[in-house]
C-alpha cells in the first residue's frame, strides 16, 4: 500500500506478525478519539518503514537460506545483547500480563 491512502484494515494486513497486529488493533480500540490521529500516524510510519525495509529483509532471508549465515554486521555482540535485553525489559514493563482482566 506504499504511497496510497492507508486504512485500518490496510495497516493491519501490513503487519505480518500476529502479536504486532493485535497490538495495533488494541491501540486503535483503546485510544480516546482525540488521540486517535496521532496513534494512526505512528502506525502508518511504522508500516511504511517496514515496507521500505522488506526488500532488504527478503534478501537477508534468501542469503541465510542459501548459506546458513547472515552478514557479519548481524553477528551478536555484547552491545547488541545488552540493547536487546533492555528492549525486552521495557516491553515487559509496559505490556499487560496475559489473561489479566
Amino acid at each position: 500500500m506504499s504511497g496510497g491512502e492507508w486504512t485500518i484494515d490496510g495497516i493491519a494486513h501490513a503487519l505480518s506478525v500476529p502479536e504486532q497486529r493485535m497490538k495495533f488493533l488494541r491501540d486503535i480500540n483503546m485510544t480516546p478519539l482525540t488521540e486517535l490521529p496521532a496513534v494512526l500516524d505512528r502506525w502508518v510510519r511504522h508500516v511504511t518503514a517496514l515496507e521500505a525495509a522488506r526488500p532488504r529483509i527478503e534478501a537477508l532471508r534468501g542469503q541465510f537460506q542459501e548459506t546458513g549465515q547472515l552478514p557479519a554486521e548481524f553477528e551478536e555482540t555484547e552491545e547488541s545483547v545488552a540493547a536487546f535485553d533492555e528492549l525486552r525489559e521495557r516491553t515487559l514493563a509496559t505490556t499487560p500480563e496475559r489473561g489479566a482482566a
